[in-house]
């Protein structure tokens, strides 16, 4: 039921979405990715999963392929934090993520 409502909810937030990388498409992002790991569908491979998912969202919606993995140390902390974050709807740290996550692509 939750992975039912998930994809009705991720569904509707991509319709609403202009094409182009802005604070909307980030905040999809992020919930695509809390959120999913929040619902943690499997037993095991949930991680692994996700950033499968993640790169075929970012595919469909034109964007560049990104590594949504943290890099370890100071990174990987924030992003737990972010986590923790969207497990409680609030996508902002997440959104802050993939900000980032953009910047450095663009920097590449």
């Amino acid at each position: 039921m939750l992975m039912r409502d998930y994809c009705r909810d991720l569904e509707a937030r991509i319709a609403g979405l202009a094409g182009t990388l802005d604070d909307r498409t980030l905040e999809c992002l992020a919930f695509a990715q809390g959120r999913l790991l929040w619902i943690h569908p499997f037993a095991d491979f949930n991680a692994r999963l996700t950033r499968v998912f993640l790169a075929e969202l970012l595919q469909r919606l034109g964007m560049p392929a990104l590594d949504p993995t943290p890099d370890p140390g100071p990174n990987t902390e924030r992003y737990l934090q972010a986590l923790k974050a969207a497990d409680r709807a609030d996508w902002g740290p997440l959104v802050t993520i993939w900000r980032g996550r953009f910047e450095k692509e663009a920097e590449a």
